[in-house]
């Protein structure tokens, strides 16, 4: 039976998927705000990164995944516990609308070119296209077993979806909505980084504790191996190296994909959860799930700047200019 993505208890969490992973877009660290969906507290922590203050924006049960619109002012948040996902107007704060999808809508992209948004559905093992403005269907494509995260690659029209229980990736044409190639990965496949420049695609493989680089042009694959339960992680835009959350072992590692090796680990406990670096590559800010609290990281340093209180459970960020 496939386990169900939305909060589970302390014992039983370990089994199931934890952070997505969700790209920047855009903003700078200073004067930007970092939206963390936190599950159990049914909110959103909007942290100012400037000054480490916190807002709140209370919303349906169980948070999972966010996206932004390309222009930065619309958030988008999925449920998939209650099949429902959330508009939030980044500006205001306030949240716009909350509809019902049906299913598990679990990851969200939106695409830098049009809008449009995409789905993964966990239960119906399906990507969905939907309408930004209207948020109708306009397409459903079939992929793996418990489609996870998903991320956009829109100079090349890709879009990936990490089959979690299927141990591979699918790889979409954008142009035709089709599904071009299943690549094998490691053991469930979870969340993902496209980067910005780099010719490959990371995405963190939480039972084998490897993260699969994916060659763009061909698919072939190479493994790095990480730390234990690995599940967020994010490609810093200066250097090509790879910070992930390691869950089980509490850390996030620095990976180096040339040399494939860890370069480097910080201590962080509280199941490091999700990663995104600040577009400077400055910085990176971790959600450490049962510390309710979002980590600053040091890059240069790999060292701890600060912790911030969050809501409880925060999982998925994302940063808004």
């Amino acid at each position: 039976m496939k386990g169900r993505p939305g909060w589970p208890s302390r014992i039983a969490r370990a089994l199931l998927p934890g952070a997505l992973l969700l790209a920047t877009q855009g903003a700078t660290a200073q004067g930007a705000s970092l939206f963390v969906v936190c599950q159990a507290g049914a909110e959103i922590s909007v942290i100012d990164t400037e000054h480490d203050t916190v807002e709140r924006i209370g919303v349906a049960k169980a948070p999972a995944g966010i996206a932004l619109s390309p222009d930065g002012k619309t958030a988008y948040i999925t449920h998939p516990d209650a099949s429902l996902l959330t508009r939030i107007d980044t500006a205001t704060r306030r949240v716009i609308d909350t509809t019902r999808l049906g299913g598990q809508p679990f990851a969200v992209v939106a695409d830098p070119a049009d809008g449009t948004l995409y789905v993964s559905d966990w239960s119906a093992d399906t990507v969905y296209r939907l309408d930004a403005a209207t948020l109708a269907r306009t397409g459903a494509l079939k992929v793996g077993r418990s489609p996870a995260g998903l991320a956009l690659d829109a100079h090349a029209r890709r879009l990936y979806s990490a089959d979690r229980e299927s141990n591979a990736v699918s790889v979409i044409d954008l142009a035709t909505f089709s599904r071009l190639a299943s690549v094998p990965v490691g053991q469930a496949p979870y969340a993902f980084d496209a980067g910005t420049d780099a010719r490959f695609i990371a995405v963190a493989n939480v039972r084998s504790g490897d993260v699969s680089l994916i060659d763009k042009s061909d698919h072939s694959v190479t493994r790095i191996a990480a730390g234990r339960m690995p599940y967020g992680l994010a490609i810093a835009p200066d250097t090509g190296r790879i910070l992930v959350a390691n869950q089980q072992s509490g850390t996030v590692s620095r990976l180096d994909p040339v040399a494939g090796r860890e370069t480097g680990s910080v201590r962080l406990g509280g199941s490091p959860e999700s990663v995104v670096i600040s577009p400077d590559g400055r910085r990176a800010y971790v959600t450490e799930w049962f510390a309710d609290a979002v980590a600053v990281l040091d890059l240069e340093g790999l060292s701890v700047l600060a912790r911030i209180p969050v809501g409880a459970g925060p999982r998925s960020m994302a940063l808004v200019p």
